[in-house]
């Protein structure tokens, strides 16, 4: 009996040792022979809508050359920053690692400074652009740009006071992780160049008048992303 019970376990043991060198050959063989079954990549392609929080800063460079008394000229150079808080919604389509989408954000914004020769805010911006990128996986890696649209306010030391809605050009960068199927996690910059001279301070019958006023923003985003039928 004890030699029959020794008999069994070293019957046991050669084939539980046949089972996993099968098994290791087996997958061996597979990998080697591409049959490998693929990861399960994540998927961009869909609707988001989300809401970003930032901070934004800019510069503003003016000049007027003014036929009124009391305001012969109005220049110098102003700085403003401040928070920004928003939304986006967009849509992207995924083509192996290559990202096509369009968004359009709108922001409230407490951005303003003054300086010397005036002060200057910007109470709000609106942008709808292009974006470009890389995929793997879960991180996306893009390039962005299009249109913007903001309002823009200057005042001279005199109280004259310039605003308006303008319109500017759009470009940036950023990063966006997948952080489950539905939210997305996003990192952006953008650089903002108005675009035009604004609207001559209230009083003031210029001659001529030269501005320059561009904004820098840095956000922080979460997006929930519908997926498109059928994914």
């Amino acid at each position: 009996m004890l030699g029959k019970a020794r008999q069994l376990k070293a019957d046991m043991g050669v084939r539980i040792a046949a089972v996993v060198f099968v098994a290791m050959c087996t997958g061996q063989v597979a990998m080697a022979g591409g049959i490998e079954v693929p990861p399960i990549f994540y998927d961009w392609s869909g609707v988001y809508i989300g809401a970003n929080v930032g901070y934004g800063t800019g510069s503003i460079s003016d000049t007027v050359n003014s036929t009124t008394a009391f305001s012969d000229t109005v220049n110098g150079s102003t700085a403003f920053s401040g928070a920004i808080a928003g939304g986006q919604i967009g849509a992207n389509l995924q083509y192996r690692s290559a990202l096509l989408g369009v968004e359009v954000d709108g922001d409230w914004s407490n951005q303003q400074g003054s300086g010397t020769s005036f002060s200057a805010s910007m109470p709000w911006l609106a942008t709808a652009r292009m974006r470009v990128g890389y995929a793997y996986d879960n991180i996306a890696y893009y390039a962005t740009g299009g249109a913007g649209y903001v309002r823009f306010t200057s005042s001279a030391t005199n109280s004259a006071v310039s605003s308006s809605t303008r319109t500017a050009w759009v470009a940036g960068a950023g990063q966006e992780s997948a952080i489950n199927r539905n939210l997305l996690l996003r990192f952006e910059i953008l650089y903002m160049q108005l675009l035009g001279n604004g609207a001559t301070p209230a009083g003031v019958t210029a001659l001529s008048s030269s501005q320059k006023v561009y904004d820098i923003t840095f956000r922080a985003g979460l997006s929930y992303k519908f997926d498109w039928p059928g994914n």
